[in-house]
Order: C-alpha cells, then structure tokens, then sequence
C-alpha cells in the first residue's frame, strides 16, 4: 500500500504559509504539523442606556406648561436589547499532529488555513476576511446654549420663576408660528418644499429644547459588548455575565447584576464512532465527527437565544484511510470551522 508523500516544495510555492505552519525535520524527514479546530463563540450584547435629567424650571412645569409628567431627579440605567452569537474557529492544542513525509514523491498536498487548522488535501487555501474588533461608541449630547432668546425684563429679572415665565412665552409663540406655517397663513410662505421642511424642523427642534427646561430631557445610546466564550464540556445555566440596571454589564462574579446563563446540550449521535481512535503515527490524516450542540441563553426566566451548532471539541477524531490518501491527485474538502471531511474527489 502507498504512503501518502506530502510535497513541501509545492507547500511553500503554491500556498505560501510557513510564518502560519509549524515545520521541522526529524531524522532527515519533513515533517507537517497542522491542527483541528475548536470552536470558541464570540457574542454581541446590546445594552441600551438610558439618562434622565431634570430641567432646570421643572418646578414651574405645572403653572406654565400645565403638566405635572416631569423628570425630577437625575438618573442613568440600563437595559439588555439583543444577543447576537457567532462561532469561529481556533486550533486545538489537544489535536494538533504531524505528519511524516517518507518514500517517493508526490504531488499530493496538505493544505491549512492561516491558523494552521486544516482545509483539506489538494484544495486551495480559503481567502479569510480580517476580522474587525467591535467597538462600543456611545453617541454624544451636547446641551443648547441658545434656548433662552429672551428680552432684557427676563434676564434682569434673576428669578427662575420669572426665567421661567419667559421660556413658556417663548414655547407659545413658536407654537402659533408653526401653526400658521402649517395652515398657509402667512404673507411670506416659503419658496420651496425643501425650504418649508427646513423651517418647521427648525422650529420643532426649538420648542423641544425649550419643553425639556421644564419636563426633563431623556438620553438613549446603545452600547455594545463583545464576549469570547470556549466551551470545553457540556454546561448547563453557567452564568455567562451580569447586567446590573445602574452599571450596565458586569463581570460573571459581580453578584450586584443579574445572572443571564448559557447551557450547551450535545447530542451524543457521535457514540458509535467512540472505538474508533485516531491515529497520531506518521503519514496519519485526522478529522473530526463534529457533535450536534444546542446553544441556549437564558435570563434564567425565558430563553433569549437559541440555535444548534456543529461543534468539534465535543465531536470524536475520526482517521482518514491511509488507501484514500495515497490515491494520486485525491481531493479532500475539510470545514476548517467544525473539522468535518465535507468532500472527497478522486
């Protein structure tokens, strides 16, 4: 029976990842070191932040504007909005092997991702997409300095009652304005619908930083979070972090959050193939039998997300037969995500 012959000159030439492939010679023969993947999760929590803060005439809400719905007191808290979840791979120290190329020659190639997981035999290297950290950026809110254009009796008054007095005439009097901008009832109408749109948003922006001196203004902003999680075993309701209503998202071990859990159930459809061991000698090529895994997070009440996953470390290596291997030109598909041999091409 023929070995398979890993040819390293057309390793090199061909793919081009030495810097990514850990490779020696021992005893005068090249030797090829690849791994199988292990599936880590990278999740994406959304939190919306809200904050209020009271207007500076909340007190004379009630007189001037004829509402007691206020925001009296400052305040900041947080709420979870999503959960989003996406695997990706990373090589398994626990199944990295190497392979020994002995006897002839061949045109026959290993190839491996930039990682070192491996691609297949005879399959050209995938092209991976750089991958771009996630960054939390909270949007910004600059307060108005320009909400009083009040006349001189207002300002030398030096009384909020009085101030405030002022900001609700001014909060009257854009109301009228937009009024009759809306009912046509003006002697000089603008020229254009865009010119029309621009005068009432303007208008609508003023009264609303004007309303705000009384009922408060509400700030939302939503930030996101990025958690890497490797499962190594089955879990079930392992806390997976913490969101505290004041603070925003927490450590796993800050008991002053609330716990959200994440439970892996596998399905042991891979227990017939257990007898069958991999092989670490040389000229061996391993895959793995990805296991079938329910992915569930919890608030401990409700589920909030769920999906099934085919993932490799709780799957069983499987050897690829030596007779396939030494097939000449064989071509091998392997999903260098779950391990699994997807295609084999004579």
């Amino acid at each position: 029976m023929k070995k398979l012959i890993l040819s390293l000159a057309l390793l090199l030439s061909t793919l081009g990842i030495v810097a990514q492939s850990s490779m020696k010679l021992t005893e005068g023969q090249p030797v090829f070191v690849y791994s199988l993947p292990k599936m880590v999760f990278s999740i994406d929590v959304e939190v919306e932040k809200t904050t209020q803060k009271p207007g500076q005439f909340y007190q004379h809400s009630e007189r001037y504007l004829a509402t007691n719905q206020v925001i009296k007191e400052e305040k900041t808290f947080f709420k979870l909005k999503s959960i989003t979840l996406k695997p990706i791979a990373v090589p398994d120290p626990k199944r990295t092997y190497q392979i020994e190329a002995k006897g002839g020659k061949s045109d026959n190639f290993i190839t491996v991702d930039t990682r070192g997981i491996l691609c297949g035999v005879n399959v050209p290297s995938p092209v991976e997409k750089p991958v771009k950290p996630i960054i939390a950026i909270e949007s910004e809110n600059s307060e108005s300095n320009s909400l009083l254009p009040l006349s001189e009796e207002y300002l030398m008054a030096g009384s909020s009652a009085k101030l405030a007095e002022g900001a609700a005439k001014q909060i009257y009097r854009i109301r009228e304005s937009r009024m009759t901008l809306l009912s046509g009832d003006m002697d000089n109408l603008p020229s254009d619908g865009k010119a029309f749109d621009s005068m009432l948003k303007g208008l609508e922006k003023s009264e609303q930083e004007l309303t705000e001196l009384f009922v408060g203004k509400k700030t939302i902003e939503r930030i996101k979070y990025n958690i890497h999680f490797t499962p190594d075993s089955a879990y079930s309701n392992r806390v997976l972090f913490r969101l505290s209503a004041l603070r925003g998202l927490v450590d796993a071990t800050d008991l002053g959050g609330s716990p959200y859990y994440i439970s892996f159930d596998v399905e042991k459809t891979a227990a017939r193939f257990s007898s069958i061991k991999s092989k670490t000698e040389s000229t061996t090529l391993n895959t793995i039998l990805p296991a079938n895994t329910k992915v569930t997070i919890t608030d401990g009440v409700k589920a909030l997300y769920t999906a099934d996953f085919y993932v490799p470390q709780f799957g069983v290596v499987i050897p690829v037969s030596e007779q396939i291997l030494a097939t000449p030109k064989i071509k091998i598909k392997v999903d260098n995500l779950t391990g699994r041999m997807l295609e084999i091409e004579r």
